[in-house]
């Protein structure tokens, strides 16, 4: 079921572009009906449908997600990097039906035998929870359009909770009156590990008669944003991070007026690079629960202390649900029939607003995976171990490693690790010397500025500078 709760300006408005496509709102049905008469061919009605994005991910994978919901299914979307064992637990764990990858259908069951696999007849998309909580295994979830049908969708006397598109759409239009008015979101996102991203801004476009322009790799980013004059830009901390770390210095953009960031975290150095390079009209940091569509917001404008961009305000116009904050720094909701809790963040509640304590501001993060890895906390953990000095969590080519400089022993730090999620865990550890891990030449013996992003590639050039090296082998044996 396709729900829209305002229509675009025309028909000519584009709803979904790319660097080398696009296709406009009067064209978008007579493609999804094209592509649900495939759908039905196959005997698919009310199943989930999972579609893998390649490389280079093209219009058509988004639009199976909307012809799927649109013929009363379900949708799920991967990134098809990921390893097969990876791909294949998705799969598994969202009960998929079929696969779709470059506009090919591949049945995994019979419709006929198998009836219908979604959740509710309500369920429009199914996600999976974050990769940086604390949960050893992450959950499906679905997505509804509003929280009229999400307090509808009641299985087995308990609601299914997940994502709506009503309360971050409602985020858009408090600080973007306009959007309701004379203008529509045209959001700028990157295609990345996280495939949910692009899936969820698709469906929240959809609802508001907007469109989405996504970035592949490999695309020039300045030249992508001027051709494309997105008004907005929305995606995760470390896609927002990348973006504007691509846009020369004297950039001074003034098309993307409105900047969200999903997740809660962005470094202090991501806010004052876009406030360097684009004249912008407000930024919002978005806290949020996947799983009982809990919505916060940090409202950011120009002049304003950097403080407000951390400062989490609640208002029931985006959440119905019962929020309380307990004296260890925890903070609760309640959704329908369960009480859910921040996995274990800590909260510090200043005026009415919710500030992050314990991680700091400053946090370099890569993803692995799939799961986004906060490198501050990795750090943190490792800095446990007696005889630590000086530590850094970077990356190189999808390998995960953790350099360290003192006298503790790469295997003691490794065996601490085996209690955090086999995804956090680095794959090798290496104590290297001061001269290794600060970059100091031989001349001046002084200390550089050390440079995590090359540390990895300076480590494994120079092998003289290795005391010890330690791997954990899938993440678990050492």
């Amino acid at each position: 079921m396709l729900k829209q709760k305002q229509k675009p300006l025309s028909d000519d408005q584009i709803f979904l572009s790319s660097s080398t496509e696009q296709i406009t709102w009067g064209e978008l049905h007579a493609n999804l009906d094209a592509k649900i008469e495939r759908l039905r061919d196959h005997g698919i009605g009310p199943h989930v449908v999972f579609v893998v994005a390649e490389k280079q991910v093209t219009i058509d994978d988004y639009l199976w997600i909307l012809a799927s919901i649109k013929n009363g299914g379900s949708a799920t979307q991967a990134d098809g990097r990921q390893s097969k064992m990876e791909l294949d637990g998705l799969v598994k764990g969202c009960k998929a039906t079929c696969i779709i990858r470059s506009n090919e259908i591949t049945m995994l069951d019979d419709p006929a035998e198998t009836g219908p696999t979604i959740l509710h007849p309500l369920e429009i998309y199914r996600g999976m929870t974050s990769g940086t909580t604390v949960k050893e295994f992450f959950e499906m979830y679905p997505f509804f359009w509003d929280y009229e049908d999400h307090e509808e969708a009641i299985v087995d006397g308990e609601t299914l909770l997940g994502c709506t598109a009503h309360a971050s759409t409602q985020h858009l239009f408090a600080i973007a009156p306009e959007f309701e008015q004379d203008e529509r979101p045209y959001i700028l996102c990157t295609h990345g590990f996280t495939a949910t991203y692009n899936p969820y801004n698709l469906l929240r476009m959809y609802y508001v008669g907007g469109g989405l322009h996504f970035l592949n790799y490999g695309d020039n980013i300045p030249e992508q944003i001027q051709k494309a004059n997105p008004n907005c830009c929305i995606s995760y901390p470390i896609a927002v991070k990348n973006i504007v770390a691509a846009c020369p210095d004297d950039f001074n953009w003034t098309g993307i007026k409105y900047w969200e960031v999903s997740g809660g975290h962005t470094p202090e150095s991501v806010v004052r690079n876009i406030e360097e390079k684009f004249n912008f009209t407000a930024m919002y940091n978005m806290m949020a629960s996947t799983e009982a569509d809990c919505h916060s917001r940090a409202e950011y404008r120009p002049g304003d202390p950097l403080e407000k961009f951390y400062g989490f305000v609640h208002d029931p116009a985006f959440y119905n649900g019962e929020l309380k904050y307990d004296e260890e720094g925890v903070l609760w909701y309640k959704y329908g029939t369960r009480d859910w809790q921040t996995d274990g963040d800590k909260f510090e509640n200043k005026d009415g607003a919710w500030f992050y304590k314990g991680r700091a501001f400053d946090d370099v993060i890569f993803m692995k995976g799939g799961v986004k890895i906060y490198t501050g906390m990795i750090e943190a953990k490792a800095l446990e171990t007696s005889g630590v000095e000086n530590v850094a969590s970077c990356s190189k080519d999808e390998l995960h490693y953790l350099i360290y400089t003192g006298d503790a022993l790469a295997y003691d730090i490794a065996s601490s690790f085996k209690e955090m999620q086999p995804s956090k865990r680095p794959h090798d550890i290496y104590r290297v010397t001061d001269k290794g891990f600060f970059g100091q030449t031989d001349d001046t013996r002084t200390p550089q500025k050390l440079q995590k992003s090359k540390l990895a590639d300076i480590i494994l050039s120079n092998p003289s500078e290795i005391i010890e090296h330690c791997s954990l082998k899938g993440h678990q044996e050492v």
